[in-house]
């Protein structure tokens, strides 16, 4: 059978062949980098804005390559994450919650430095999209906008809610919400890098499987590295705000 076919009459469950192929995933970083960092490394990110030297950025690489792995392959397939969570899958799960609980701790410590309502935090969660325009009187317009999506499954909902929603925020007031909005939304804007690198992949080849996309995708060491360094970014800000 070709590579990556999705024949359903295949003996073996689905979810265990995407593991399969998945695993096979050649890693770009030595055996030496390749284990995940200690809670006190982690911390240590955190704080010191994510320093690219060293082995704490080395090893929290690592982790953040294998989440992006996991984005790749639930761009090509939206039953993917669900899958992983189904299976307590031991590759990738606990990478995404590292990844999901220093970009929550983020969110926390945003929180105690500004007085957000349960409205505007509400009204953050909910839109993926945010643009600012400065006013005279040298405040800011914040605008709230794009299509829903369910958290989870990272997929578009249809859901009634209004095309855009405006805020009338200090200048210092909107810096930290769009820290924070980044950091809520920042998963699903990983993935639609991720779903437009496979949508590129898939085009300039023919027919290819699901494990060759992820293997091309995954081989994009530059794209990586961009992706990398705009987490390393957003992490330092963060932390400094």
């Amino acid at each position: 059978m070709e590579r990556g076919s999705r024949d359903k009459s295949s003996e073996h469950p689905p979810t265990k062949r995407k593991k399969k192929w998945l695993k096979e995933v050649p890693s770009s970083c030595s055996e030496s980098d390749s284990s995940p960092p200690s809670d006190d490394e982690v911390q240590l990110l955190c704080v010191s804005g994510a320093v690219r030297g060293g082995v704490n950025s080395r090893a929290m690489r690592e982790v953040f390559r294998s989440y992006v792995e996991m984005l790749v392959s639930t761009a090509l397939d939206p039953d993917m994450s669900q899958a992983l969570e189904d299976t307590d899958d031991e590759l990738y799960l606990p990478p995404m919650r590292k990844i999901d609980s220093l970009l929550s701790e983020q969110k926390k410590r945003l929180l105690r430095r500004v007085n957000m309502s349960v409205q505007h935090q509400e009204l953050l969660h909910i839109f993926p999209k945010m643009m600012a325009d400065p006013l005279e009187s040298g405040a800011v317009k914040v605008h709230l906008g794009g299509e829903g999506y369910n958290r989870k499954t990272l997929n578009r909902v249809k859901r009634s809610i209004n095309k855009q929603q405006d805020l009338k925020l200090s200048i210092e007031t909107c810096r930290i919400y769009s820290l924070y909005h980044s950091l809520h939304h920042y998963k699903y804007h990983t993935f639609l890098h991720c779903k437009k690198e496979t949508d590129s992949v898939q085009q300039a080849a023919e027919d290819p499987g699901q494990e060759e996309v992820v293997q091309q995708c995954m081989a994009n060491q530059g794209w990586l590295d961009r992706l990398f360094s705009s987490f390393v970014d957003l992490m330092s800000l963060s932390a400094k705000a």
